[in-house]
C-alpha cells in the first residue's frame, strides 16, 4: 500500500523533515487537491518518492538498507548521521518554490478556486500548509511505496 506524506521542511541545510507530517489518506481525497493545485502551478506541491530520498553512494538514488519511520512523530534529520540526502533529492529540493511564493498561490487558490477543495479534510490539509507557511516552512509531498 502506498501512502502520502504531507510533510514540512523545517531546515534544508542539513535538511530537517518536520514532525508533523500528515498521513493524506485516503487516496481518493489528495488526488483532487493535488490536480486542483497542478492546475495553478506544477510545484505548488511537489510530490517525491520517499525511497529515492536517501543515498548511501554518490552516484546512486535511494538507499535500500535506510530505514526511515515516517510515523514517528519526530522530525527526521538527514545530515549524515547516518541518513545521508541524494544527489536526486538535493536536486529536487533546489527547484522548491519558496514558501513565500507558494502562500501566495495558496491564498488565490483559497480564492479563486476554493470549489475545488470543498471537502473539509482537503481543507484541514490546506489549513496545515497555510500553517507552515507562516513558520517560513516549505512543503512536500512524499510517496512512501509498499507500507
Amino acid at each position: 500500500m502506498t501512502r502520502y506524506w504531507l510533510t514540512p521542511i523545517i531546515q534544508k541545510e542539513p535538511l530537517v523533515l518536520g514532525a508533523e507530517r500528515i498521513c493524506c489518506e485516503p487516496i481518493h481525497v489528495l488526488e483532487p487537491l493535488r490536480e486542483a493545485f497542478q492546475d495553478i502551478h506544477p510545484r505548488l506541491l511537489p510530490m517525491f518518492k520517499a525511497s529515492l530520498l536517501l543515498s548511501d553512494e554518490e552516484d546512486l538514488c535511494g538507499d535500500d538498507e535506510a530505514e526511515v519511520d515516517w510515523d514517528s512523530g519526530a522530525d527526521i534529520h538527514l545530515d549524515g548521521s547516518p541518513l545521508v540526502l541524494s544527489h536526486c533529492a538535493e536536486a529536487f529540493l533546489d527547484r522548491l518554490l519558496s514558501a513565500i511564493e507558494v502562500k501566495r498561490l495558496l491564498v488565490d487558490f483559497t480564492i479563486n478556486d476554493s470549489d475545488k477543495a470543498v471537502n473539509e479534510l482537503q481543507m484541514l490539509w490546506i489549513q496545515y500548509m497555510n500553517d507552515w507557511l507562516n513558520h517560513g516552512w516549505e512543503i512536500i509531498l512524499l510517496r512512501e511505496d509498499g507500507v
